[in-house]
């Protein structure tokens, strides 16, 4: 005999509640483990891991690059500076801003290579080891025109000097290493590969090796190192379009073959090495005032409108109202190209400057001088 069993409303209702509570709390853990089951499924694939040969030079090559960390690393140096900012009001006060990069030991006689622009102007010179420990350096002497400084920690048994290898045999495509303290982060390792080699970047006559490896502020004054632990340049600085100093992977170096003999220089003289100057105020010239000095009309140069006195230029015997048109081999067509001649001579180089004056052309020799003001 069959029971009709009768559900009341309220009961009914209850019911349906209860069924929705449980669906909404076990149908997600239903669906997640169906997912799961699905997605371990569809990453399974036939492909075989890499070889045991094939792991084994992987290994090797990560072991290398440990090691050049390792022989580098202890030779690389944090540098904190304090400097003070002039006012740019009478009203304003003297500030006390500071600074911050790297170096490079060379001896240990305490003789560390940075970059002139991190030490420039400092009135306080902090070293910062890889041991953590740090010493006060003194500034031995700056070079304007490579960048390039060197300071001088107390001498000691303990310090490792880095190994300064050959920047010629760099080669793009080479894989290089840049280590420094990018935002203070002291010992900081990136890799990269050599992009370019011989970049002129600058009125300088110096090159500079490009490379991918990541460099940040910070960075300036520490190595480029090969996968032999050599120095073969000391970071210099970085392209970064947004402005904010941060790395797109377009660094530059300067090639330490380039300035070891700044370096020697440095350690002997003990001073600031200005830029190169010729010692004259040049600008472009029109067609009117040149048909009244007498200068063809189709001739490229630059007129002079004052000569330092006691510089390079009035030893030469160059006047107000010359006109220059060659510099050595190179045609002179703007002053941007004779600020690049006399940078790329040098200070102390002996040149030929040709010169249109009173409607002849003369040639008169010149040595050029050096800029040592700040």
């Amino acid at each position: 005999m069959n029971k009709k069993i009768k559900i009341s409303q309220f009961a009914l209702m209850n019911l349906l509640f209860s069924a929705f509570l449980i669906g909404t709390f076990i149908s997600p853990l239903i669906y997640s483990g169906i997912k799961k089951h699905i997605t371990l499924k569809s990453i399974q694939t036939d492909a075989d891991p890499l070889s045991e040969s094939e792991q084994i030079s992987a290994i090797e090559l990560q072991k290398a690059f440990i090691n050049v960390y390792k022989k580098v690393q202890p030779s690389v140096v944090y540098i904190k500076t304090n400097m003070l900012v002039r006012p740019h009001a009478w009203i304003d006060f003297y500030q006390q801003v500071e600074g911050a990069g790297s170096g490079v030991i060379i001896d240990k006689e305490g003789y560390i290579v940075t970059n002139s622009h991190v030490v420039k102007g400092a009135t306080n010179i902090e070293v910062y080891f890889s041991n953590n420990t740090r010493a006060i350096a003194k500034l031995v002497g700056r070079d304007e025109n490579s960048d390039i400084a060197l300071i001088k920690v107390p001498p000691s048994e303990k310090l490792q000097p880095a190994v300064l290898g050959d920047s010629d045999k760099v080669q793009p495509g080479q894989i290089v290493f840049a280590l420094g303290s990018p935002y203070g982060l002291a010992s900081t390792f990136t890799m990269g590969i050599v992009s370019a080699v011989t970049r002129y970047i600058d009125n300088s006559k110096y090159s500079r090796i490009q490379t991918d490896a990541s460099i940040n502020p910070g960075n300036s004054g520490g190595p480029l190192i090969n996968l032999y632990g050599e120095v073969v340049g000391i970071n210099q600085s970085i392209i970064s379009p947004d402005g904010r100093g941060g790395s797109v992977g377009i660094g530059f170096a300067i090639p330490i073959n380039e300035i070891k003999e700044t370096i020697q220089l440095l350690k002997k003289e003990k001073r600031i090495i200005g830029k190169a100057a010729l010692g004259v105020s040049v600008s472009d010239v029109n067609e009117s005032l040149k048909e009244y000095l007498g200068i063809p009309k189709n001739q490229n140069g630059v007129i002079v409108r004052f000569v330092v006195p006691g510089s390079a230029a009035e030893k030469a015997g160059i006047q107000e109202n010359d006109f220059i048109y060659k510099f050595n081999d190179q045609n002179i067509e703007s002053q941007e190209d004779l600020v690049k001649a006399v940078q790329k001579a040098g200070v102390g180089a002996e040149v030929e400057i040709y010169v249109i004056r009173k409607g002849n052309k003369i040639k008169l020799k010149a040595k050029i001088g050096e800029d040592t003001s700040e």
